[in-house]
């Protein structure tokens, strides 16, 4: 993988916490990119024009030929982040960088692809609000919400493992800004430093 030297910033957390939300705010206001991810799940009605739906065969056969930069189950669903969309996005210099929103397991597959890569952490301050967040989220399927609401602790315990920067969210409107900012001065200062 040859992508440029602090332009990739991994940002991995538990569903649920803001990952999703806050890279998007760093796409829209900093000017950093999406990847392509395949997955195997349905689409969401908040989901970006950087996915793409497959079938769990497609998948697998894209995974045997080397298609992802990383990838990982996560409940029932496969995803995977296309490898040549990073280096397609990371060969411009138009872009602040680009933002991975990863689970621990794919977070360790881009460090290890890509050393320089800047990963930021996610966590929620308080556990409880998260549980309470995941469960009762309408958009998902009752039995996804559970799943992931079962594997909380765990990963709550391999994002940490992973030592990286850590940014802790509240659930409450008026950190949000504050979170943001945090987050993105630490994708920020890798993206200018780095080169």
């Amino acid at each position: 993988m040859s992508a440029n030297r602090g332009k990739v910033v991994c940002l991995v957390g538990p569903s649920g916490v803001g990952k999703t939300s806050y890279a998007k705010r760093l796409v829209e206001t900093y000017s950093f990119r999406f990847p392509t991810v395949v997955t195997t799940r349905r689409a969401r009605t908040d989901d970006g024009s950087h996915y793409e739906y497959v079938s769990e065969a497609t998948f697998l056969t894209m995974r045997a030929s080397g298609a992802f930069l990383e990838w990982d189950k996560y409940t029932e669903y496969y995803y995977g982040t296309l490898a040549q969309s990073v280096t397609d996005a990371t060969a411009s210099d138009t872009h602040a960088g680009v933002i991975l929103d990863l689970t621990p397991v794919g977070c360790r597959a881009v460090v290890e692809a890509i050393p320089t890569c800047v990963v930021i952490a996610l966590l929620p301050d308080d556990p409880a609000w998260l549980f309470e967040r995941l469960k009762g989220r309408n958009s998902q399927p009752t039995e996804e919400i559970q799943a992931r609401t079962e594997l909380l602790g765990r990963y709550l315990e391999e994002v940490r493992d992973l030592g990286c920067a850590t940014v802790y969210a509240r659930f409450s409107p008026d950190s949000w800004d504050d979170t943001f900012e945090a987050i993105a001065k630490i994708a920020l200062e890798a993206s200018s430093t780095r080169g």
